[in-house]
């Protein structure tokens, strides 16, 4: 009895307080927990991840923790950033498993800022589904990018001022160019040249639709090329047999070449002189076809004198002979 009195009178007592503020304690604590719980099962702490891993040649503003998103959803995050032998920029990142289908063979990687001012996140896009699937821990094809705070920033502004300043000079330098007044005027007028030519060149241009109309009227143009087709052809085929029959035709066909050449030379040294002589021609013609007229008379006359008369009957005897007629053919009473 004394026992259970001592222990009755060591047990704590609390009052109705106490055990509200002990309870709710207990509940605040049990809430943490839960939240923890949820904030950990909501971050994907416990999903499973597949790895990947990028090359850039900048990765300004990339760190340990940097998003990774997939057509603007948090897929996942930068693992590790290094440097490379080669002085490109290693970044590596995870997949959770939800979107680890998404990545095929031409998914790409590129880093962007989401808005103007703001960190840059790891933008993966969404691969063809026909592609097959990209492995884990393999290197994933990476697309550089361009936004306002990276043009702005030391390295990259430099180089644009740099870039700025060479256009500058070569500004200058052809400023100093068309400063001149002799090159200033023929600028001038050779804008004053090209509306005549633009001019010429629009009349040209509808003769030629008018003639290729005209050309191609009732399609007969392509009925020439046909034509023409076949006309190779046959060329085609003929060129092998005359080769075979004479082998010399080319060295032939060069000879008579150099030869038409050279009457061609020839025709030039003459031309000039017929076209001296051209006006006297028909006169120099009629002249001598009266001569020759003049001189048939002679001849007759002088062959109708007493002296040559018998030697030109012996002269027509014999150039024109009498022609014997066979036996049988003689006159029947003929003895």
């Amino acid at each position: 009895m004394r026992l259970n009195e001592l222990g009755a009178s060591l047990r704590p007592k609390f009052n109705r307080f106490e055990r509200a503020a002990g309870i709710f304690i207990l509940g605040a604590f049990l809430g943490f927990f839960f939240l923890i719980a949820g904030l950990v099962v909501k971050k994907g702490w416990f999903d499973k991840k597949s790895y990947y891993f990028s090359e850039f040649d900048n990765a300004d503003g990339v760190r340990a923790g940097t998003l990774v998103q997939i057509s603007g959803l948090n897929a996942g995050q930068v693992s590790a950033v290094d440097l490379t032998s080669d002085n490109k920029i290693r970044v590596e990142f995870y997949i959770s498993e939800k979107f680890v289908d998404k990545i095929k063979a031409d998914t790409s990687a590129q880093l962007i800022r989401p808005y103007i001012i703001g960190e840059r996140v790891l933008e993966v896009t969404v691969g063809t589904s026909t592609f097959p699937k990209l492995a884990e821990n393999s290197k994933m094809e990476s697309r550089e990018g361009a936004d306002l705070m990276t043009l702005l920033s030391g390295r990259k502004l430099n180089e644009s001022l740099q870039s700025m300043t060479g256009m500058i000079e070569s500004l200058r330098y052809l400023a100093d160019a068309f400063l001149e007044k002799g090159r200033t005027q023929n600028m001038v007028k050779m804008f004053d040249r090209i509306e005549p030519l633009l001019k010429n060149f629009n009349v040209m241009t509808i003769e030629m639709i008018k003639l290729a109309q005209q050309a191609n009227k009732d399609e007969k143009f392509g009925v020439v090329l046909s034509e023409l087709a076949q006309v190779s052809q046959e060329f085609n085929r003929m060129i092998p047999q005359i080769n075979a029959a004479n082998p010399e035709f080319g060295k032939d066909l060069s000879m008579l070449v150099k030869n038409m050449d050279q009457i061609a030379r020839e025709f030039k040294v003459v031309l000039p002189a017929l076209a001296e002589i051209a006006p006297d021609l028909p006169k120099t013609s009629r002249r001598a076809v009266e001569a020759l007229n003049e001189a048939v008379i002679l001849m007759k006359g002088m062959q109708k004198s007493y002296f040559l008369r018998s030697g030109v009957k012996e002269v027509k005897e014999e150039e024109n002979p009498p022609v014997r007629q066979p036996a049988d053919m003689a006159p029947k009473n003929a003895k």
